[in-house]
């Protein structure tokens, strides 16, 4: 079998952009079972049995309800108490799709949620170990943004990845969330580093392009699925895998390619 694995070699001359953010869910970190699985599993400790075909039928309809209340106020991610809110509401609105009787769809909203509280529930992509080592055998420095609960460390570190990172900053522990540019200037009060040598990489065109751009941080879409393209302006380095970042950490960005001295 042949061996994949990229051979990191030191930088001669500093990259472009000396530090990089990273958003967490749908950029570096993916759920390690299917989502219809784990859903099926805590209903049935919770006595409700349903097929993970037909759990999977639903969520995007979940996600669709996400998407319509965090466009509407996206706050939560500032609370943590509300944060929970949401995922539980999300849980029971599914339950409710598949027709579960009412009377379980707290119980098993909260052993749901709780089942994503753990390193054990998350996985990094496959191109993100990788990444990670590209970018410190260059030198630069990486921290964490992302609204996400007071879990996150503790993923993080549990996974293996803490390491990397010299901040990690997540929304409802600062009680700030993206797109709002103070908590990209507490990350780079944090780093000591002006915003003008960063990049953040992230998955989000309002939370993660928007909101670094607000500070005068280089934004990275990461577009994993091909389906983020078209709602990015114009001129917005867009990539499908992070294998691509190292280009652009290195050389630079202009609009529309890596620049090249």
């Amino acid at each position: 079998m042949t061996n994949k694995t990229r051979t990191c070699t030191v930088a001669t001359s500093a990259p472009a952009f000396t530090t990089v953010f990273f958003d967490v869910g749908n950029t570096l970190l993916t759920t390690a079972e299917e989502e219809g699985l784990v859903f099926c599993e805590e209903a049935a400790r919770c006595g409700v049995h349903v097929g993970p075909d037909d759990v999977m039928r639903e969520v995007p309809r979940m996600y669709q309800r996400y998407d319509e209340l965090y466009s509407d106020d996206d706050s939560f991610w500032s609370d943590d108490e509300r944060a929970v809110r949401i995922w539980l509401d999300m849980y029971s609105y599914l339950c409710e799709l598949l027709g579960v009787e009412e009377s379980k769809h707290a119980q098993i909203a909260q052993c749901v949620h709780r089942r994503y509280f753990t390193p054990e529930s998350w996985r990094p992509f496959d191109d993100v170990r990788e990444t990670l080592e590209t970018l410190k055998a260059h030198g630069v420095r990486m921290g964490l943004i992302s609204n996400w609960d007071s879990t996150l460390e503790g993923i993080i570190n549990g996974i293996g990845l803490g390491h990397y990172f010299e901040v990690v900053v997540a929304s409802t522990v600062v009680q700030l969330h993206k797109p709002m540019p103070e908590i990209f200037e507490l990350a780079l009060k944090g780093m000591g580093v002006a915003a003008e040598k960063c990049l953040h990489v992230g998955d989000h065109v309002v939370a993660d392009v928007q909101g670094a751009r607000s500070v005068g941080i280089t934004p990275v879409l990461i577009d994993r699925n091909g389906t983020l393209r078209a709602a990015a302006e114009p001129g917005t380095c867009v990539m499908t895998s992070l294998v691509e970042l190292e280009d652009v950490v290195v050389h630079g960005w202009h609009g529309d390619a890596p620049a090249r001295s």
